[in-house]
């Protein structure tokens, strides 16, 4: 971790090389209330950079007793992204088990926070936006998953001081076989034998700058933590086996983790699930979606050499790989739909159209196909 308090060393990498803050921008800082150390260092930042901060604080109990009385959930006021510049969210609510009783709409509503009137403001105002995850990072959420929340917290902090140029060095060597790349099969001495089509050319970034924004469903936002290669799969092309060995956290599910997923596919459908455990996970999330998770969506790659075992950015961790069943996630790329279950392996080997892309998660260049 960079010296001096983590909130300065934060804030500076963010402004600077994330949203490159001139002295001429607003920055608007959102933040729910228990984010307020973070949120301060942003404001003093953006004041030491010449910008003009204008923070803007959701008070959880505020929120929480508007819902008690009948009020509509809260969401981010549109007039806040017309002021362009530069817009730092810290997410919230801490408390986010209170949130357990609202029904589909109003709890998309209040993760999403962002609705489509926000949205269409902020790109009329050319607005550069970040979703900063350590603020999600809260004892509450530590004691749901069962780990430490100050080593969880340390390292989503080093794997947000990444720099965007290291992660777009690090997509680099992997992009350009992507471009024509029709078939990928991914192995693991766990068993995992998965076999898929993908749709060539469609792959895109997240290396806190999209170079390759047609792609992208919304390109107004960056969540800091980041980096991984996204690859869109063809519909009904999976077969075979595949076996996480890592948890997949989800902090609203019951339980909130799972661990030792186990797949099969054929025909691009899925034929067998188990768990070592967690799976009632799994189920609830596409119940609450009211569609079989019939599909591989895609396959991501991981960049960010910072992230380790974390809590939800595991997918992140360079040389990860993981399976995306049912759709995009939303949290992280704040698009793409909320049915989504993201499967982890790492160490994994990899090739497209027959060629060594990864070999025990990490990139291989230049060598020609197996024989």
């Amino acid at each position: 971790m960079a010296a001096g308090p983590p909130e300065l060393a934060l804030a500076r990498s963010t402004l600077a090389r994330y949203l490159a803050v001139r002295p001429t921008d607003t920055v608007t800082i959102e933040a729910w209330s228990h984010a307020l150390p973070w949120a301060r260092a942003f404001v003093v930042e953006a004041r030491r950079l010449g910008a003009t901060p204008v923070l803007a604080v959701e008070d959880e109990e505020g929120f929480f007793g508007s819902l008690a009385t009948g009020a509509p959930v809260p969401t981010s006021p549109s007039a806040l992204a017309g002021l362009g510049g530069a817009y730092v969210y810290l997410p919230g609510p801490e408390a986010f088990p209170r949130l357990f009783g609202l029904g589909a709409d109003d709890l998309g509503s209040a993760l999403e926070r962002h609705d489509e009137a926000w949205r269409t403001v902020a790109r009329s105002s050319g607005l550069r936006a970040v979703s900063m995850t350590v603020a999600t990072v809260t004892a509450t959420a530590a004691a749901r998953f069962g780990v430490n929340v100050d080593a969880w917290r340390s390292e989503v902090v080093d794997a947000s001081l990444v720099p965007p140029q290291r992660l777009r060095a690090a997509a680099a060597g992997l992009t350009r076989p992507l471009l024509r790349a029709r078939t990928a099969a991914i192995r693991h001495p766990n068993g995992t034998r998965l076999h898929v089509r993908l749709r060539p050319g469609r792959w895109f970034e997240e290396t806190g700058r999209s170079r390759r924004p047609a792609l992208r469903q919304d390109t107004i936002w960056t969540t800091v933590p980041t980096g991984r290669l996204v690859v869109p799969v063809a519909a009904g092309s999976a077969v075979g086996s595949w076996e996480a060995n890592r948890p997949t956290y989800d902090r609203l599910g019951e339980p909130p983790l799972s661990v030792g997923a186990r797949f099969a596919f054929r025909a691009g459908r899925l034929t067998e699930v188990a768990f070592d455990r967690g799976g009632e996970g799994f189920a609830s999330t596409y119940g609450r979606a009211g569609r079989r998770p019939t599909a591989v969506a895609a396959l991501s790659v991981g960049l960010n050499p910072c992230v380790g075992r974390a809590p939800e950015v595991g997918d992140l961790a360079s040389g990860a790989v993981g399976l995306w069943i049912g759709g995009p996630r939303g949290r992280t790329t704040r698009s793409g739909t909320s049915a989504a279950y993201v499967s982890v392996l790492h160490g994994a080997d990899v090739e497209l159209d027959g060629r060594p892309w990864l070999e025990g998660g990490h990139p291989v260049h230049g060598r020609g196909p197996r024989r």
